[in-house]
């Protein structure tokens, strides 16, 4: 987690897939969100190699809540375009 703007930015790296990443990344933008619940929240994703279907979940759960998403490489930001259209 950093700073970036007044925003609290949560970076990701490697593989956004299998229930301990993901559980880590859920625990740390719920805590995040719970502590200070109108702060803006970015999650990093350029240095992802790999996104499965849980994943997937998991980003449009927090798109849906008003996360951002950053730095994302091209299959990351075709992936980011299908999850952020779905309802």
């Amino acid at each position: 987690m950093k700073e970036l703007d007044g925003q609290l930015v949560l970076q990701v790296e490697g593989r956004l897939a299998g229930a301990f990443e993901l559980e880590l990344l859920k625990d740390c933008w719920q805590a995040a969100r719970a502590k200070q619940p109108n702060r803006k929240i970015s999650v990093d994703l350029k240095s992802v190699t790999c996104i499965d279907e849980a994943g997937r979940r998991l980003l449009r759960s927090m798109h849906g809540n008003g996360v951002d998403f950053l730095g994302a490489g091209l299959a990351t930001q075709d992936i980011l375009e299908q999850v952020m259209e779905r309802p």
